[in-house]
């Protein structure tokens, strides 16, 4: 029987499923390190087997810019406010080498320069989600994909355990390789990565560190419209300097994606999680990790003009003067698009975060947004929104209400 990911491809089981089911549970506090991959199918699944097969060479570019007012720069009870400049430039391409090799980019860079309001000079650059350059080999039924991945953030509203600062940087870079291999009923896949986080800021350094991990998962496809797989890991975390506890980290657990109709998907992941902290760092926490991490999404498109994502995610994240923290966030984010061509999109989002050790923090965080978009010509698109940030702390100088007003102007080339 011919493989669905090999290069005499047949079609696959699940080829018809829609973009939906590659929706990726995306936390508002992002984890420093890759632990697992949730509920993302290998791509011999979704169709990306033939990818860069026909000789296609693709390349895309675009340029933004705006401006952004925020009224607590500092995430603190007593707000320092201030307007600042966005701009940024995305870029990437697709090059075929031959037909069982292909070459990508793609590097997403911003950078936000605050013009007044805020003491000091203060300015954010990012390195956006999705920066990765791979390398991607097929030999007959398994394709090998190695990756070099690049990110950084320095929006403190990035970690929901982080106050009282205008500023907090931290770059990843990520190293590795991912195995996908089609035995027609089941789909291996085999992830190694090593990663280096450092922070942008010398106050910070404590967070600087290496990350091992290794991942192991098996998918099987039980019809047109179902997958379900299994999952374990392992993974390593050492710090630089002795502040932060090392870790190990290990997880097993299952997933499904299902194709429920045409217009509506569903994912969902659970399994146990261990992690043992072994007690060097000079943090005042002994906490060692064992629990449940989940996670579920539905993505329902109800009419051509409106539809919604609404997720539900527990699980862990790297401390910052703790082991770790808890996090449980519920989101809705639904999109309608209206007359003369403008699009409504928002997210309505709670979070429940709990910190390990004596002087962790249990806290709740509400986050609000809404953004209109409208394309102004072929190349030229215009959008403008609103973003609320609220955070409940049990501790004392740790609430904060953070808004934002933004407009800006996107070129495509």
């Amino acid at each position: 029987m011919t493989s669905r990911s090999g290069l005499k491809r047949s079609k696959s089981p699940l080829s018809n499923y829609s973009l939906a089911l590659l929706i990726v549970f995306v936390p508002c506090a992002h984890a420093q390190f890759w632990i697992r991959d949730s509920t993302v199918l290998p791509e011999a699944l979704t169709g990306g087997g033939a990818s860069g097969r026909d000789g296609t060479k693709t390349f895309s570019a675009a340029t933004y810019g705006g401006l952004e007012f925020n009224d607590n720069v500092t995430l603190s009870e007593s707000p320092d406010s201030g307007l600042a400049a966005r701009f940024g430039v995305t870029g990437g391409f697709r090059y075929p080498i031959s037909e069982n090799n292909e070459l990508s980019f793609d590097l997403s860079l911003e950078r936000l320069v605050y013009l007044s309001g805020v003491s000091g000079s203060t300015a954010y650059n990012n390195i956006l989600p999705g920066s990765e350059t791979t390398f991607t080999v097929f030999i007959g039924s398994v394709r090998v994909r190695t990756f070099l991945k690049a990110s950084l953030t320095e929006d403190p509203t990035e970690s929901p355990v982080i106050n009282n600062v205008a500023q907090f940087g931290r770059f990843t870079g990520q190293l590795g390789t991912q195995v996908d291999w089609d035995m027609n009923r089941v789909i291996w896949q085999g992830t190694a990565a090593a990663s280096r986080q450092f922070a942008t800021q010398k106050a910070n350094e404590q967070i600087d560190s290496w990350n091992y991990a290794v991942g192991l998962r098996a998918v099987a496809p039980l019809g047109p419209a179902v997958s379900v797989g299994v999952s374990t890991t392992y993974a390593l975390t050492r710090y630089d300097e002795a502040i932060q506890n090392d870790s190990t980290t290990r997880s097993a657990g299952v997933f499904t994606v299902l194709n429920l109709s045409r217009t509506m998907s569903l994912q969902a992941a659970t399994g146990l999680q261990w992690t043992d902290y072994d007690d060097t760092g000079s943090i005042a926490d002994q906490t060692d990790r064992e629990g449940v991490y989940a996670s579920l999404g539905l993505s329902h498109q109800i009419h051509r003009r409106l539809g919604y994502t609404f997720s539900v995610r527990h699980d862990i994240d790297e401390g910052y003067g703790t082991n770790f923290y808890e996090i449980t966030d519920v989101s809705l984010s639904p999109r309608f698009k209206m007359v003369n061509k403008w699009e409504l999109v928002g997210t309505a989002g709670w979070q429940w975060i709990d910190e390990s050790g004596p002087t962790g923090e249990s806290a709740q965080r509400l986050i609000l947004s809404v953004e209109a978009r409208r394309p102004l010509g072929r190349k030229l698109d215009l959008s403008a929104g609103y973003a609320h940030y609220e955070k409940f702390s049990d501790q004392v100088g740790k609430d904060y209400v953070q808004n934002r007003i933004y407009f800006s102007v996107r070129y495509t080339f």
